[in-house]
């Protein structure tokens, strides 16, 4: 059985030599390079690639200019969330104040046809009884009947809107005439009565043309109502949206927060820390004796002062290093 060839080595694989820093083909040696800070300073600059125009602009400012905008980034989150608790707070008053209007509105029109119907049942006693006693609804039907109009009014020229404002008016207009209809055929039958007249006929005709009044009064203060319930809805559907733009704006405001705490960092990172990292390379430079790998830098703050201060001592540091050893010698 012929002899079995040894395995050959492949060239790709490193001798325990070869791995220990040494080439066994020609004895010399071959030591790895150091790992140096400039490595990792070789990473982040690449993973921070498409920040670097941004970074690069901020390196050109001030270390004044840089301090007073990472200590004002965590304010636009304060500034944000006041801003929108404020519109929200702002909005809801008036909404709020909108709804008591809308209360006070449907209130005071219960109240007018209270008001209608107590001088119409005075009139109608009166004119069974001719008792003045039962006159007394009517006469305070008379005196309060333009205040509570004067109210109505004043409730609709505040109506914020241009249409519901104008409806609101033309239909208090209408219950002007109306009231005012009814409130001057009331009081001649009052005088009427009064007068000794009070036929059968003459009383049905003032009941037809009263009823036909107070129809045409119910009609609008019933249409005013559904009005004043619709305007009403949608207030109360606002104030549903603000709660729910609320708690959006409550995590915006987080968000801006959270966002502009890490800008703030990451430009600090990349500022001030960053320069003060470099000073402290350069010096160990200078103080093993090696040249300054950067140029001098160009800011014009008291940080580039020391900087450049740092960078007037490299001639001098190699020389003192010398005579040391010099003397020694």
């Amino acid at each position: 059985m012929p002899p079995t060839a040894p395995p050959s080595r492949s060239p790709a694989a490193p001798s325990r030599d070869d791995r220990s820093g040494h080439d066994r083909s020609d004895g010399q040696a071959r030591v790895a390079p150091p790992y140096t800070p400039s490595v990792a300073r070789s990473l982040r600059d690449t993973l921070s690639a498409p920040a670097r125009p941004v970074l690069r602009y901020w390196d050109g400012l001030p270390m004044r200019v840089q301090s007073r905008i990472t200590i004002g980034l965590p304010l636009l989150a304060v500034l944000v969330s006041a801003g929108l608790a404020l519109t929200g707070n702002l909005q809801r008053v008036d909404i709020e104040t909108d709804i008591q209007r809308k209360f006070e509105m449907t209130g005071t029109l219960g109240d007018l046809t209270t008001l209608m119907v107590d001088a119409e049942t005075g009139v109608r006693g009166y004119q069974l009884t001719g008792r003045t006693e039962y006159l007394e609804p009517f006469t305070d039907a008379s005196a309060e009947l333009p205040t509570v109009l004067g109210h109505l009014e004043s409730l609709a020229a505040a109506e914020p809107g241009e249409k519901p404002r104008t409806d609101k008016l033309a239909r208090i207009a209408e219950l002007q005439d109306l009231t005012s209809k009814q409130m001057t055929d009331l009081a001649r039958q009052r005088d009427v009565v009064a007068a000794g007249g009070n036929t059968g006929g003459e009383i049905r005709g003032d009941l037809a043309y009263g009823k036909n009044l107070m129809d045409g009064i119910r009609s609008r203060v019933d249409q005013m109502r559904t009005g004043e319930r619709q305007l009403l809805d949608d207030r109360i559907a606002e104030i549903n949206q603000i709660r729910v733009r609320d708690y959006l704006s409550v995590g915006i405001a987080l968000a801006v927060a959270v966002l502009t705490r890490f800008l703030a960092w990451f430009l600090h990172r990349n500022g001030i820390l960053r320069r003060v990292d470099r000073l402290a390379d350069t010096v160990r430079v200078l103080r093993e004796g090696g040249p300054v790998p950067e140029p001098p830098p160009v800011k014009r703050d008291r940080m580039g002062d020391l900087e450049r201060e740092v960078h007037l001592l490299e001639p001098a540091v190699p020389a003192r290093r010398d005579d040391s050893v010099d003397g020694r010698v």
